[in-house]
């Protein structure tokens, strides 16, 4: 008997048990499968979900008819809108900011002695608020990273010593809970220290960026001109998997920018030739005692005659360590685009924005052995219909523009108007046009042909915002003031969710 001939009722237990992705291939097997799929909610919610980088998330009890309309209407909040959106709602957000994070569906910021929180409100939970304050915290921040879905902050604490500290530095890293300010119950170091030598040009902490991916801590900084180093954790045991001020584990030649790509891979951004990308992996715990690997140098294209890279950056979406279980859905950790800023000199465009799929990395993250010597790879061979390029500056002074596929450009201060641009190659029909000859001034070789163009989406608010971030469900306005330590006014929220109807 032929699998199509069998009764209803035993295709689909059958099917059921196939995955998003299979659904989608069957579905272009018949016509007579594509209508028996398309007919039943079960299987039309797996593979939208997957069209649109999704993952379900389970244990909750919603009928798949109702999960359907609810991921179509998420899916046209995104679209285009000409009728100007009011705010879902507004937060007062007061007070000064110098570091500030966007995860989750939690908004955090400091002023260096207290620490808000705001959640925003999900399909499944509402809205609320927490300050804590010094004397709760029991330390200055200097800067902070955090993950909701493992209710942990990593507070970097700050030790208001000057620059140079002749008998060196010493630097503690404290993780608590978010959700009730105790040492997080699954640090068996609740405080992680290290130290940072005495050097004559300084040994203060700055630039500093600080991630949490899954289980792994990840700190990066500059300690002078040309003195960076990253260090990486396993926060949860407290063991340091790398330390790059060891003399051993230097960052290669150039290092200008870090940037987490999964849990046990990560790579290191160098303004070397026309710019390059260090890929390495991590073989932690399964061999504790070897160091990250380098395992490939992917290369940019090269640079027209006398031009040369001056700075080279990167930002994409967090990395949670768990599912959201506030929402019938979230994104899929490997559905992301990495946005890779660069500046020029001698150039008409002194900067330009590469977007990079992540799949364009997934080749080399496999890599599981260390190698005689890394791969150099072209970028012909690592970029090819995985990148998009515009010989522009991404007009944001706050970083989460990026979340998912999706990258939030806005117009500037002041700003009614959002342009979402997205990278989902999935889901829609590519609609920005461009040419070589905007691309072969900077980069001969570069070839839009050769490109992943993105659809464009065009946003309009009814208030007016100086900043904007993006989140899994959410376009946020800020209203701030200040130019380095910027004061919120208030965090306008719009919200992307349908009403909740959850039972």
């Amino acid at each position: 008997m032929h699998l199509l001939d069998l009764p209803a009722e035993i295709l689909f237990e059958i099917l059921i048990w196939l995955d998003g992705n299979s659904l989608i291939v069957c579905r272009s097997v018949s016509k007579f499968l594509r209508a028996f799929l398309d007919d039943r909610p079960e299987f039309e919610y797996q593979y939208r979900l997957v069209k649109q980088g999704l993952v379900s998330t389970y244990g909750i009890r919603y009928p798949y008819e109702n999960r359907l309309l609810t991921l179509k209407s998420f899916s046209r909040a995104w679209r285009a809108s000409e009728i100007p959106r009011p705010p879902t709602q507004i937060y007062p957000i007061e007070g000064d900011c110098i570091a500030y994070e966007l995860v989750a569906g939690v908004f955090a910021k400091t002023d260096g002695l207290n620490l808000t929180v705001q959640w925003l409100p999900s399909f499944l939970r509402p809205a609320r608020q927490l300050v804590r304050s010094q004397a709760q915290l029991g330390i200055p921040i200097k800067d902070f990273a955090l993950d909701p879905t493992q209710d942990v902050v990593a507070l970097l604490e700050a030790d208001n010593l000057p620059p140079v500290v002749l008998q060196g530095r010493k630097v503690n890293i404290h993780l608590r809970t978010l959700s009730t300010n105790m040492p997080h119950p699954e640090a068996q170091m609740p405080t992680i220290s290290f130290d940072i030598p005495y050097s004559p040009r300084g040994n203060d902490l700055s630039a500093v960026t600080i991630q949490l991916g899954s289980d792994i801590l990840s700190l990066f900084f500059s300690v002078g001109p040309g003195q960076l180093h990253l260090l990486l954790w396993d926060w949860k045991s407290g063991a340091t998997i790398l330390n790059s001020m060891y003399p051993t584990l230097h960052l290669p030649p150039f290092t200008r920018s870090f940037e987490l790509l999964g849990p046990r891979s990560y790579a290191v951004l160098s303004i070397e030739g026309s710019g390059c990308i260090y890929i390495y992996n991590i073989d932690y715990p399964r061999k504790p005692i070897i160091p990250p690997f380098c395992v490939a140098k992917l290369n940019f294209p090269d640079l027209q005659r006398g031009i040369h890279l001056a700075s080279i950056s990167s930002h994409t979406g967090p990395f949670l360590g768990r599912p959201r279980n506030d929402s019938l859905f979230t994104t899929a950790s490997d559905s992301r685009v990495y946005v890779i800023s660069v500046r020029f000199l001698n150039s008409a465009y002194p900067h330009g924005t590469f977007f990079l799929l992540h799949s364009a990395f997934e080749p080399y993250l496999q890599i599981g052995v260390v190698q005689s010597e890394e791969l150099d790879v072209p970028w012909e061979t690592w970029s090819h219909r995985k990148f998009f390029f515009i010989p522009l500056e991404i007009p944001s002074n706050w970083l989460r523009y990026a979340h998912g596929t999706r990258v939030l450009l806005s117009t500037g201060n002041e700003s009614r108007n959002v342009t979402i641009l997205d990278f989902n190659v999935n889901e829609f029909t590519h609609s920005i046009r461009d040419s070589d000859s905007n691309w072969t001034n900077i980069y001969p070789q570069l070839r839009y042909s050769s490109a992943l163009t993105p659809t464009m989406w065009k946003l309009s608010l009814q208030t007016a915002c100086t900043s904007f971030m993006i989140d899994e469900g959410f376009v946020l306005g800020l209203q701030t003031t200040g130019n380095f330590e910027e004061t919120i006014r208030n965090l306008e929220v719009f919200s992307m969710y349908p009403t909740p109807n959850v039972t």
